[in-house]
């Protein structure tokens, strides 16, 4: 998260700049999912900068609540599901791809579990010096994080790309590094995290793509003068 509305709403912009760009790389419907992650963390800054306002009072307690439900809704339940299952499609090695399907299921299951954690019991969202403070019913929450990790950050870990093994790499090191900070003092770990997961990605398919450009040059016949 970030340290105020401002900032969320400038980094969303930029992050959402990002993942515009991102899919305009994207050439197949294996790679829309990782290719839509950028834009999606953009918009969930967007949208967490509108759970700023509502705490504030600067926007109408409806429009602050629907933020803080989607955001936690998005961050809880959508997450551990869409990444384990963009990073399955768009893995080239059909072995690993399957050494991640247990991810995929855990994922699932977790994102299914979240879900109804956070729509059948209330969220709260408090505003706490330089951060938000989310608190959910989730009962077993170490073991339920645990279990998060493992399952967003597993399968970038074991890509064949070098770049998104660098994604899942600095999402772990995000986590460990969210959890030895004071959570009160907090600042804009989540904001410095996906601007650079948006970037890792983004340059992944960058270099797919002139991998491609110089093999179909390669490829074209030479014609004689």
């Amino acid at each position: 998260m970030c340290f105020s509305p401002e900032a969320d709403f400038t980094a969303g912009v930029v992050v959402a700049g990002i993942g515009v760009e991102t899919l305009r790389q994207v050439q197949a419907r294996r790679e829309l999912v990782v290719g839509a992650l950028p834009l999606l963390f953009g918009i969930h800054q967007l949208v967490e900068g509108f759970v700023w306002l509502g705490l504030r009072g600067q926007v109408s307690d409806g429009l602050g609540d629907a933020a803080k439900e989607a955001y936690i809704v998005y961050a809880h339940a959508v997450l551990p599901v869409i990444v384990p299952f963009g990073f399955m499609l768009l893995e080239p090695d059909a072995r690993r791809a399957r050494s991640m399907r247990p991810l995929v299921c855990l994922g699932l299951v977790l994102g299914l579990y979240l879900l109804w954690q956070v729509t059948a019991y209330p969220v709260g969202a408090q505003e706490q010096a330089r951060c938000i403070n989310y608190t959910t019913h989730t009962p077993n929450d170490v073991l339920v994080g645990f279990l998060y990790v493992v399952a967003t950050c597993g399968p970038a870990l074991m890509s064949s790309s070098r770049r998104l093994r660098w994604f899942g790499l600095v999402s772990l090191i995000g986590v460990i590094a969210t959890a030895l900070v004071r959570f009160d003092e907090l600042t804009s770990v989540w904001c410095v995290y996906v601007a650079l997961v948006s970037v890792l990605i983004l340059e992944h398919f960058r270099r797919e793509r002139a991998i491609e450009t110089r093999a179909d040059q390669i490829a074209e016949p030479v014609l004689p003068p």
